[in-house]
């Protein structure tokens, strides 16, 4: 990637909270891993439970440790990633977003489930309340990948309380998304807020493309929302407090979304310009017991 490039990308994160690469990641490999995960099992109606079983399971233990875990029942352990991991341009840019020896805190596919997969019982319960994740509904054999069909709006630091909330979301698609696939919806700039309690106070014109947000539900700021209608191969980098979120999946396409996303976090002794980041833009609370960062309206 050319530096000027680079600069722009560069500029363009620290403006906005987030960025979108379209030419960093070989296509044809993306293709031939999404066939591998695509061939690895049947994926439709059979991944799921009865409702019996289901609820046989969750009888008396909590629904805890779901989800696929970094070594952990992790399809990620099962393909060799390094085309992405060890890609020289990726690397460049992580090196100058987080600092040196920055780290992966988790790797997972993500699979849009379609309509059509879900039993009945499941149906009934997503329409009373928007199911954010599927897997406890999913057999156990198979939640080595995380399920979802429409998320809300909501921020990567909800699920790292009271960590460092220096890290980034880097997120790859994995075949070509259009507009019924779930694509993923970011929110430009909410970064500045820092960390705010789930659900977020939102105001959604029709569109939704215009999007009103407070940290307090007393001041609102105007942002623009944009949503990724990316290529095989498109990869997406964004801050810990950036809100993101998609729509259901309503196309029942044999070609259903597997996307790749990992949680990156950087060195506490490096430094990179995610420092200059949060320590500039981000001026509401953390998620952390000590604050970070300098709340400071710029």
């Amino acid at each position: 990637m050319k530096k000027k490039t680079i600069q722009n990308k560069l500029n363009y994160f620290i403006k906005n909270g987030f960025v979108e690469f379209n030419s960093l990641l070989d296509k044809q490999e993306c293709s031939k891993l999404y066939n591998k995960i695509k061939n690895s099992r049947k994926w439709g109606p059979k991944l799921f439970q009865s409702e019996n079983k289901y609820k046989l399971e969750f009888k008396k233990k909590p629904k805890i440790k779901l989800n696929p875990g970094k070594g952990i029942q992790n399809l990620v352990d099962e393909h060799n990633l390094e085309f992405i991991e060890k890609n020289k341009s990726i690397i460049e840019m992580l090196k100058i977003i987080l600092g040196e020896n920055y780290k992966i805190i988790l790797s997972k596919f993500v699979v849009a489930v379609p309509n059509n997969w879900m039993p009945n019982y499941v149906k009934q319960r997503n329409k009373k309340k928007l199911i954010s994740n599927f897997n406890e509904f999913v057999k156990k054999e198979f939640r080595d990948v995380t399920y979802f069909r429409g998320i809300d709006y909501h921020m990567d630091s909800i699920d790292w309380e009271k960590k460092n909330n220096r890290f980034i979301t880097m997120y790859i698609y994995l075949n070509d998304i259009d507009e019924t696939m779930s694509p993923l919806n970011v929110i430009k700039k909410s970064h500045i807020f820092g960390h705010t309690s789930f659900p977020h106070n939102l105001k959604k014109d029709k569109s939704h493309s215009n999007i009103e947000y407070s940290p307090d539900n007393k001041n609102y700021t105007k942002f623009k929302s944009q949503k990724l209608l990316g290529k095989t191969g498109a990869l997406y980098i964004w801050t810990s407090n950036t809100l993101h979120g998609t729509s259901p999946n309503f196309d029942d396409k044999e070609n259903f979304r597997i996307s790749l996303r990992y949680l990156i976090k950087k060195n506490s002794k490096s430094k990179g310009i995610l420092d200059k980041l949060v320590n500039q833009k981000i001026v509401g609370k953390t998620r952390v017991k000590k604050s970070l960062y300098k709340r400071i309206l710029k």
